[in-house]
C-alpha cells in the first residue's frame, strides 16, 4: 500500500471518528437541556399564580358584596317602614339606597366576570398539567435513549481510535504530519479520490501529465485546484 493509500484509509478512520464525536456532542448536549419542559413549568407556574390572583379577587368580592346587600337591604327596609318622616332625610337615606344599589350592581358584575375567569384559569391549569406530565414522560423515554445512545457512541469511538492508532503508526510520521496540517485546512478530507479524472475532493478535471504522475503512484500529488492528496484505486 502506497503512503497515499494508508493516509485515505486513515482518514476514513478519521472521518468515522468526526461522525461518532458530533453524534456524541449533539446527544450529551440533548441531555443538558429540558427547554420545552422548563417553558410549560413557567407557563404553568405563571398560570397558578393569575388562578390565585383571581381567587382572591373574588373572595374579596364576595366579601363586599355581602356587605352592600346587608347595607342594601337594611336601607331598603328604613325607606319603606314609615319611620322616615323628614323629607331631607328621606331623600338623603334614597340617595344612599341608591348608591349602595349601583355598587351592589357593580360586585355582581364583577363576580360574573370573575367566576368566568377563575373557570378559564382552571381549565388553563388542568391542561398544562396534563401537558407537563407527559412532557415530563417523553423526557423520561427520551433521556434513557440519549443515555444508551452515549454509551454506544462512546465504544465506537474508542474502537475507532485504536483503530486509528494502528494505521498511524504504519504511516510515515513526515507524511502523517502534512496529512493532519492539510486535514485542517480542508474540512477533515486531505486525501481525495481520482475518478473519471476528476478529483472528488474539488470535482476539477485533471491535466493528463498530472493523472499520469497520480496512476505512477511513485509520489505524493497534490490537486491543482484544491491540494488534496491524490490517489487512484
Amino acid at each position: 500500500m502506497t503512503t497515499v493509500r494508508q493516509l485515505y484509509a486513515l482518514q476514513e478512520v478519521d472521518l468515522d471518528i468526526d461522525r461518532v464525536g458530533r453524534a456524541l456532542a449533539e446527544a450529551e448536549e440533548e441531555l443538558k437541556t429540558e427547554i420545552s419542559i422548563e417553558n410549560l413549568e413557567s407557563t404553568l407556574q405563571a398560570e397558578e399564580e393569575r388562578l390565585k390572583d383571581v381567587q382572591d379577587r373574588q373572595q374579596e368580592n364576595q366579601m363586599e358584596t355581602a356587605v352592600r346587600r346587608e347595607r342594601s337591604e337594611s336601607l331598603e327596609s328604613r325607606l319603606y317602614d314609615g319611620s322616615m318622616v323628614n323629607a331631607r332625610d328621606l331623600e338623603s337615606l334614597q340617595h344612599e339606597a341608591a348608591n349602595v344599589r349601583n355598587l351592589l350592581d357593580q360586585n355582581e358584575a364583577m363576580s360574573l366576570e370573575l367566576s368566568i375567569q377563575l373557570e378559564e384559569s382552571q381549565t388553563k391549569c388542568a391542561e398544562l398539567h396534563i401537558e407537563l406530565t407527559e412532557a415530563k414522560s417523553r423526557w423520561e423515554a427520551r433521556r434513557g435513549e440519549l443515555n444508551q445512545m452515549v454509551s454506544s457512541l462512546v465504544t465506537e469511538r474508542g474502537d475507532y481510535e485504536k483503530q486509528r492508532e494502528l494505521l498511524a503508526g504504519q504511516v510515515d510520521q513526515a507524511a502523517l504530519r502534512r496529512y493532519e496540517t492539510l486535514r485542517k485546512s480542508k474540512g477533515g478530507r486531505a486525501v481525495a479520490k481520482v475518478e473519471r479524472d476528476l478529483c472528488q475532493g474539488c470535482r476539477m478535471s485533471l491535466p493528463t501529465q498530472l493523472r499520469q504522475r497520480v496512476k505512477s503512484g511513485r509520489q505524493t500529488v497534490n490537486c491543482t485546484s484544491c491540494g488534496r492528496m491524490l490517489f487512484v484505486e
